[in-house]
């Protein structure tokens, strides 16, 4: 594998993940400094944040068309253009409207770079286990850009340095990077003809395999595991911090440190996952145990708030749910429906879409009752995982050795 001729192709790739993780924290991170440029509450920051789903819905499915039809390439440009404008935009924004509609940048981005990378890692890499293996890796530049951006961030407050640097910076790596994209090979997307004879097999295959399994079945329970995925660690990055808070009094100061312990887990377990996933293990069978343990984990915490829960959550959700399993569904998905992978994975980033946009204002709601009715939403998003998952073992299972 080391001698891939894409291997300087798949690391530019992953880059750009490092700055998508940014995007994801970078207007919580300055939240205070931003209302006060914007004029805005926090529900209108909230907002701002919120567009970032918005923009992934209104463009994945022709990122994925894009993808396909002009080439990996290009859309992973337009992609990082995309990102360019966000950064730069949100700095150079004059109220939360602009920003708003600058948000939608980020999505656009997020769209285009999941449409074009998963795809050329399942192109440039023909081992099911490789490209299994490489899929979640993406993951580990996000945790990455997680880690490291709230430290930075950190420093230049402290030092009085202008907040903005961090903007900058980050619109300045894309643009060498966007250089770097120029000029490295990308894998040529199938031909038609290809497809045409494959088409055949796979027809064949299917019709045996489908007076066991429907395949229809086994798309809606991994689109419906997309969007469970991303809400379970994106919600408790939001909420953790104020649930120590309120149920085991922990400071403000003490309890935004449990976002970096989640980070740093989440980051060895991309790892980890990678590992046991190249040495061959059942991957629908793993990423059930991933779900069901961080519902048990949530569950405890609610029912026993006390430090040690807390903690272990945070481990939990951090390797576990958030080591890599949304990357691993796909390429499961991608594995059921080889052709026009482009078009399949926009379906697949849609459902997290529609979470990323809908999820939060949901938990918004429920915490102004309780903050324990967040995590029980997420516990039950969990199980529900787990249910899906177990469909979708049952048909990976004769999928894989037929």
């Amino acid at each position: 594998m080391y001698k891939n001729k894409y291997i300087p192709t798949i690391s530019s790739l992953y880059v750009n993940y490092i700055f998508q993780g940014i995007a994801t924290i970078i207007v919580s991170q300055n939240m205070s400094i931003l209302r006060e440029n914007w004029g805005a509450s926090i529900s209108q920051i909230t907002l701002v944040i919120s567009a970032i789903g918005l923009g992934r819905i209104l463009s994945i499915n022709a990122a994925g068309v894009i993808s396909d039809g002009l080439g990996r390439r290009r859309a992973v440009l337009f992609g990082i253009v995309s990102y360019i404008i966000f950064f730069l935009g949100l700095l150079l924004a004059s109220n939360y409207i602009v920003a708003f509609i600058i948000s939608i940048f980020a999505g656009f981005g997020n769209a285009f770079l999941d449409t074009s990378t998963y795809p050329v890692v399942i192109e440039a890499f023909e081992n099911r286990n490789n490209n299994s293996a490489l899929s979640v890796l993406n993951k580990a530049f996000i945790s990455m850009g997680q880690f490291l951006f709230p430290i930075i961030t950190s420093f230049i407050l402290r030092n009085g340095h202008y907040f903005g640097w961090t903007f900058i910076v980050s619109a300045i790596c894309l643009l060498l990077n966007l250089v770097v994209s120029l000029k490295v090979p990308f894998p040529a997307v199938e031909k038609k003809p290809e497809v045409k004879v494959q088409a055949a097999s796979v027809e064949a295959h299917c019709t045996v395999c489908h007076k066991q399994s429907n395949v229809k079945v086994e798309l809606v329970a991994l689109l419906v595991f997309s969007f469970v995925s991303v809400s379970l660690f994106n919600t408790y990055i939001t909420w953790i911090p104020s649930f120590a808070q309120q149920a085991i009094g922990m400071a403000e100061s003490d309890s935004l440190v449990l976002v970096s312990a989640y980070s740093i887990f989440s980051f060895i377990s991309v790892f980890f996952t990678s590992f046991i996933v190249h040495r061959g293990i059942n991957v629908p069978m793993f990423m059930n145990c991933c779900t069901t343990l961080t519902g048990l984990a949530l569950w405890l915490m609610i029912v026993m708030p006390n430090l040690y829960t807390v903690m272990l959550s945070t481990f939990i959700v951090g390797f576990f749910a958030a080591g890599g399993i949304w990357q691993l569904g796909l390429a499961i998905l991608l594995e059921f429906f080889p052709f026009k992978r482009g078009l399949i994975t926009s379906y697949y980033s849609l459902a997290t879409s529609i979470a990323v946009m809908g999820i939060p204002y949901l938990t918004g709601i429920l915490a102004e009752h309780h903050l324990n009715n967040v995590f029980i939403l997420i516990i039950g998003l969990a199980f529900l995982g787990s249910v899906c998952l177990v469909i979708v073992q049952k048909r990976y299972s004769r999928f894989v050795y037929f």
